[in-house]
């Protein structure tokens, strides 16, 4: 069942609040922190988040970064 958020006027836009919770929930599930939500728009509005990338050391001394 989806679930209906209200849509809020902000400034001359609009805008839809997301509960802190489903952000917090998802930075824990990732262990990485959420930078920005990406939008996609086709009929459907897809939202999802976009984190921080993630640097993992493969050898001594060499980092590589993770999406």
């Amino acid at each position: 069942m989806p679930i209906t958020r209200k849509i809020l006027k902000v400034g001359n836009s609009k805008a839809i609040t997301i509960p802190a919770t489903w952000l917090s929930n998802a930075e824990e599930q990732e262990g990485r922190k959420i930078t920005a939500m990406a939008l996609e728009v086709d009929r459907v509005i897809t939202i999802q988040p976009v984190f921080e990338k993630k640097e993992v050391q493969i050898f001594k001394g060499v980092k590589i970064c993770q999406e």
